[in-house]
């Protein structure tokens, strides 16, 4: 197969950079590894799992239905389930980006693109900390992909232990009333408001119940 562009990433970045590009008439393939666009940030629960409200679960709706809309509306080829593990560049005939596809992952495909975009987004960089390999331990990245991939959480009883913009979005989009997630910063310097209710004061340097060493992630009681 070839195109004029290739995307790699169909998260909120290689989505719109896509869009743009085919408005202007580019060729664009998209390729992801995921079931479906939206990437990590706007990961879709499977089908089979029933999902009633899967806006919940998210933050700037609005945005992500406007790039699935033109995604659907527009001539972008989206390749999903493709893996690519490979991109190699030749003068004669530009780039080829090497990919993955299959149940077993174990059937390659090739595409050939005169420009390549790397949309791959981000990860997080998780400092070791004593009991951070603990079972139940987790990130921030790895609460929400529970959470928006699976509908599942950690536990029944969580603490966010943190209050850095990676873990805000977690303690606002869990479930608290469901699971008992409870949002707790190392440093307090106010109390908490009625938004965020918690067993203990202000003043308290750690939450009732929290893993010795537990300063990053989310982290059952």
């Amino acid at each position: 197969m070839r195109t004029d562009l290739a995307v790699i990433g169909a998260g909120p970045a290689g989505l719109a950079a896509a869009l743009a590009a085919d408005s202007r008439g580019v060729r664009v393939a998209l390729v992801d590894a995921g079931t479906g666009p939206g990437g990590q940030y706007f990961r879709q629960p499977a089908a089979a799992l029933g999902a009633r409200d899967a806006r919940a679960l998210h933050h700037q709706w609005r945005t992500w239905r406007r790039l699935r809309d033109g995604l659907a509306a527009g001539g972008v080829r989206v390749l999903t389930g493709h893996h690519v593990w490979f991109v190699e560049r030749r003068p004669s005939t530009g780039f080829t980006v090497h990919a993955l596809h299959g149940p077993g992952q174990d059937e390659p495909a090739a595409l050939h693109a005169d420009a390549v975009l790397l949309a791959t987004g981000g990860y997080e960089r998780v400092l070791p900390f004593p009991g951070w390999t603990l079972p139940g331990v987790v990130t921030a990245g790895g609460a929400q992909a529970m959470l928006k991939g699976s509908l599942a959480v950690p536990g029944r009883t969580v603490v966010v232990a943190g209050t850095g913009p990676l873990l805000l979005p977690v303690a606002d989009g869990s479930p608290r009333p469901a699971s008992g997630w409870r949002p707790w910063s190392r440093r307090p310097t106010r109390a908490p408001s009625p938004a965020t209710p918690g067993p203990w004061p202000a003043s308290s340097p750690k939450a009732p119940g929290t893993p010795p060493g537990c300063c990053a992630g989310a982290c059952p009681s």
